[in-house]
C-alpha cells in the first residue's frame, strides 16, 4: 500500500516553497541533515537481519544490483536524452560519505540499542519530502522525458535478472522478483521470502536496500556523468521520495518532475509485478 502521506508531505513543501521567496542555506543544511538520519535508521532496520544469512546474502544481493544498475545506466544512453539543462552540475556535495558512514552508525547502534527504526525513518522521510519539496521546481517538459528511466529500468531488470541466475544458479523468479522491486525493499523481500524461502527473500531485500543506498552514495560522483536519466533510472521506484533529491542536486535541477513520474509508475508495476513473477515456475 502505498503512503498517502508521503504526498502530503511533498506537496505541503512544494505549496510552501511556491508561496514564498524565502531561501535560504539553510534548507540546504536542513535536507543533508534529514538525510543523515533517514539513511542512520535504515541501518538500523538492517541490523535487525540474521548475521549468518546476512554475510551469506550480501555478496549475492551485491552482484545483482550491480549488474542491473549497470545495465540499467548503459540503456540510458542508448534510449531519448534531453539537453543538458542550464547550470548542470554546479552542486557537488560529496554527500556518499556521509551516507556510508551513517548506514554502517545505524547498523552498529541498532546492534546493541533497541530504536524505533521503522517510526524514525518514516518520520525522516516525511521531512525530506517537505524539505526537497520546498526547493523543487516541477516543470512539463522534465515530466515528458519519464518514460526514458521507466523503459531503462524496466528492461534493465529484465536482462539482469536471467544473466545472474545462468551465472549463479540463483532461482530465475527470485532474481526477477528481486530485481523488479526497483528499490521498494519493503515489498519485495516480504513477498520472496513468503512465496520462496527466507534466504532468497533476504537476497530481494539486500538487492533493493542496496540499489537505494548505490544510488545516494554514488550519485555525487556518477551525476555529472549520467545526467538526471540515469539517476532516475537507477533510483528506481525510490526517486519518488528518498532519491528525489539525489536526482535533482546532482543530476538537473529541474528533472524533479520526471523523478517523481518515474518512482510512482515504478512502484505500481513493482506492486503488480513481483507477485505475477513469483508464480512462474
Amino acid at each position: 500500500m502505498i503512503d498517502v502521506f508521503v504526498y502530503v508531505a511533498f506537496v505541503a513543501g512544494v505549496v510552501a516553497g511556491h508561496l514564498t521567496d524565502w531561501r535560504s542555506p539553510w534548507v540546504d543544511r536542513a535536507t543533508i541533515a534529514d538525510i543523515a538520519v533517514l539513511v542512520f535508521f535504515l541501518g538500523v532496520v538492517l541490523s535487525a537481519l540474521p548475521g549468518d544469512e546476512l554475510l551469506d546474502a550480501i555478496p549475492l544481493a551485491l552482484g545483482l544490483v550491480g549488474l542491473t544498475l549497470a545495465i540499467t545506466v548503459g540503456l540510458t544512453f542508448v534510449l531519448p536524452r534531453r539537453p543538458p539543462a542550464a547550470g548542470h552540475g554546479q552542486r557537488p556535495r560529496p554527500l556518499g560519505v556521509l551516507v556510508v558512514v551513517a548506514l554502517v552508525a545505524g547498523y552498529v547502534a541498532g546492534r546493541f540499542v533497541t530504536l524505533p527504526g521503522e517510526l524514525a525513518l518514516t518520520v525522516a522521510l516525511y521531512g525530506l519530502l517537505a524539505l526537497v519539496g520546498f526547493n523543487i521546481r516541477l516543470t512539463w517538459a522534465s515530466l515528458r522525458t519519464a518514460p526514458t528511466p521507466v523503459l531503462a529500468a524496466i528492461l534493465g531488470a529484465l536482462i539482469a535478472a536471467p544473466v545472474f541466475s545462468v551465472l549463479t544458479r540463483f532461482p530465475l523468479r527470485a532474481a526477477l522478483a528481486a530485481t523488479y522491486g526497483f528499490g521498494f525493499y519493503s515489498l519485495a523481500g516480504p513477498l520472496v521470502t513468503t512465496a520462496i524461502g527466507p534466504v532468497a527473500g533476504l537476497v530481494a531485500f539486500l538487492t533493493n536496500f542496496f540499489r537505494e543506498n548505490l544510488t545516494m552514495i554514488t550519485a555525487p560522483w556518477l551525476g555529472p556523468r549520467v545526467r538526471s536519466e540515469g539517476l532516475t533510472a537507477m533510483g528506481g521506484a525510490t526517486t519518488m521520495d528518498t532519491t528525489l533529491y539525489f536526482v535533482t542536486a546532482y543530476g538537473d535541477s529541474d528533472a524533479g518532475s520526471m523523478a517523481l513520474a518515474n518512482g510512482l509508475i515504478l512502484t505500481v508495476l513493482a506492486t503488480l509485478a513481483i507477485p505475477l513473477l513469483l508464480t512462474l515456475p
